[in-house]
């Protein structure tokens, strides 16, 4: 296979299937509705997000009128249960697995990683540092 066309397709079925959803369980569910988020979850998710990128420097450097701007958008979505467009948007980059070198021709022989949104980030550490305290990295 040596078209862009068809090696995009090809990578775009092998990314679907590789995160396919296959609990069938459909069930509605009732979930109490947790608390807003709190400022200082804002700062501390801000503060700890790798900030190698400049998105994530620049809400670093904006202090706590940038911290305050996040955290209302923050609770708006929250109160919303909307979560914006923008934000679902990932960009999907296959890196080779290192030993597998020769063999790059199979789609499994690489690991995809995600480019999400860095106002995402922000949002999705409060989740899961309330999900699992003091084990999100």
């Amino acid at each position: 296979m040596t078209e862009p066309a068809k090696i995009a397709q090809r990578w775009r079925e092998y990314c679907e299937e590789l995160y396919m959803d296959t609990e069938k369980d459909v069930r509605v569910k009732q979930y109490t509705r947790e608390p807003l988020p709190l400022w200082s979850e804002v700062y501390q998710a801000i503060h700890y997000t790798a900030s190698r990128k400049s998105a994530t420097a620049l809400l670093k450097e904006g202090g706590d009128a940038a911290v305050t701007r996040m955290y209302k958008i923050c609770v708006e979505l929250w109160e919303s249960r909307e979560w914006p467009g923008e934000w679902t948007s990932s960009v999907f980059i296959p890196l080779p697995k290192k030993r597998l070198f020769k063999k790059l021709k199979q789609c499994k022989n690489y690991c995809t990683i995600a480019l999400v949104s860095h106002a995402s980030k922000i949002l999705l550490r409060i989740i899961l540092e309330r999900i699992t305290p003091h084990m999100v990295v």
